[in-house]
């Protein structure tokens, strides 16, 4: 998956479906991003309108690993299953929330997270309306794309020559980015 087909992708398109929703019913706050990983940081797709001043591998990290200290959390306090979690600044709000695990290869799944970075002023109790809306059509899209579930069950060794390869892409062709 290269980086124009992280916002450019079904999932892409769910994911400005449900921003503009979101934006549709309440005109407050300001999404600097939204993107879809696995528990593994590993990045699906993210909004087209996601700031591009950010830096959406290290949000998926974030988010990811965020997720993963609040399961250890949810495991030290034998609490019931996590279903959310946010962090929040002066002016700003990291949201996570699970959206469900999805089928990659046979006996395998990967549990698949929406990240949201926005300012504090965004309803998060709509956007989680809104993600519980869509979160079918995103497993649905996952799960019947080919190049999605490649890039999911890759083990840690080629996903690092993946993500090499994408980076060497990338400035490679910074040029005609630009």
């Amino acid at each position: 998956m290269q980086k124009t087909q992280l916002w450019n992708n079904e999932i892409t398109k769910i994911l400005d479906a449900m921003r503009y929703e979101y934006s549709k019913l309440i005109r407050k706050g300001y999404i600097h991003g939204l993107i879809v990983v696995d528990q593994d940081a590993k990045l699906i797709a993210m909004d087209s309108h996601f700031d591009k001043s950010l830096n959406y591998w290290d949000l998926s990290a974030i988010g990811a690993a965020f997720y993963g200290v609040a399961r250890q959390g949810q495991d030290f306090f034998e609490a019931s299953e996590l279903e959310r979690a946010s962090i929040i600044y002066n002016d700003l709000q990291l949201f996570v929330k699970s959206i469900g695990k999805v089928q990659i290869v046979p006996n395998k799944k990967r549990e698949i997270l929406i990240v949201i970075l926005s300012d504090r002023a965004v309803n998060l109790g709509l956007l989680i309306l809104q993600m519980n809306r869509f979160a079918p059509e995103i497993k649905e899209g996952i799960e019947k794309n080919a190049s999605i579930k490649k890039t999911l069950s890759m083990n840690e060794t080629e996903l690092k020559e993946y993500i090499k390869q994408l980076k060497n892409g990338l400035f490679n062709n910074a040029e005609t980015i630009l």
